[in-house]
Order: structure tokens, then C-alpha cells, then sequence
């Protein structure tokens, strides 16, 4: 509820002040926008003449730019996954956290069980596997969509 009031009141004000703000998104496109607020990863605005909050992930994000005082509001880069070591930047997202990035391959990889290693370490090494194979591709983040005790699946996801 007390989330729901913010969100209201920080509308209404940005509605009534008509702070512009532009968003630049990772792949270029710009759009004019009320900046209303940032919160777990998730960044609410509404299109001016509109009363609708929209959201867009932070991570589909470049820019947001105030067209008044003309300062970057947010300044995120892009996640860089070449070269040899890029699958440690691959990121794990939430499925609430990919509004606004494109939605790419399915990846699979076997849970394999070492003797002397735990449950914890087992699934780690097959997230590693899961983010190797998402770099190769060129896919910064992933989304674990299913987990079997033999299996796991993800969804690579593009800006």
C-alpha cells in the first residue's frame, strides 16, 4: 500500500510539474517520458498527456536524461560478454526484470553430481555452463526458467 501511495503521489507531482525526461534505451531508441521513480531494477514513467505507469527494466536502459537541466538522471552501460572471460558478466534476472530486453534462445544443461560436492555447488556449476553458453552467443542476461534435479533451463535475453 505504502508503495502504491509513492508511486501515486511521485505520478501526480511529475504530472503536474511535467518534468520531462528522455530514456534512452541500450539499442538507441529514445523516448520522451515522466520520469516517476527507479525500484528493484525497474524503472516507472509515464508518457506525457498520460496518467498510465509504465515500466521498463533497468537493464534495457542506457540513459535517462532530464531535458531541463539536461544531467543523466541514470547512466547504466552495456554488459560486455566478449572475449574469454565475458561469461562473468552474463547476469541472472528475474522474469520481472526483462521488461523491455528481447527475449532470445532456450538453453539447456545437465546437472552433473560429483561425489564430495553439494546440492549448492552442483547448481553452480551448471549456471556457470548456462552463462558460458549465453556469452558464446552474445546474450548478457538469463533468466532460469526451470530447475530438475537432473536439469537445468534458461532463457537468454538481448538488449
Amino acid at each position: 500500500m505504502k508503495t502504491i501511495f509513492t508511486l501515486a503521489l511521485a505520478l501526480f507531482t511529475s504530472l503536474i510539474f511535467a518534468d520531462s525526461h528522455i530514456i534512452v534505451k541500450q539499442n538507441g531508441e529514445k523516448i520522451e517520458v515522466n520520469y516517476v521513480t527507479t525500484k528493484n531494477n525497474t524503472v516507472f514513467y509515464s508518457l506525457p498527456g498520460s496518467s498510465t505507469v509504465n515500466e521498463i527494466s533497468l537493464f534495457a536502459i542506457d540513459k535517462v536524461i532530464d531535458k531541463k537541466t539536461n544531467s543523466v538522471v541514470i547512466d547504466n552501460h552495456k554488459v560486455d560478454v566478449s572475449g574469454k572471460t565475458g561469461y562473468k558478466n552474463v547476469q541472472l534476472l528475474n522474469n520481472d526484470q526483462t521488461q523491455g530486453l528481447h527475449k532470445g534462445v532456450v538453453l539447456t544443461t545437465t546437472i552433473h553430481k560429483p561425489k564430495g560436492q553439494t546440492k549448492s555447488d552442483w547448481i553452480a556449476d551448471a549456471t556457470t555452463t548456462l552463462k558460458k553458453r549465453a556469452a558464446k552467443q552474445g546474450f548478457p542476461f538469463v533468466v532460469i526458467t526451470n530447475q530438475t534435479d537432473s536439469t537445468l533451463e534458461a532463457v537468454a535475453y538481448n538488449y
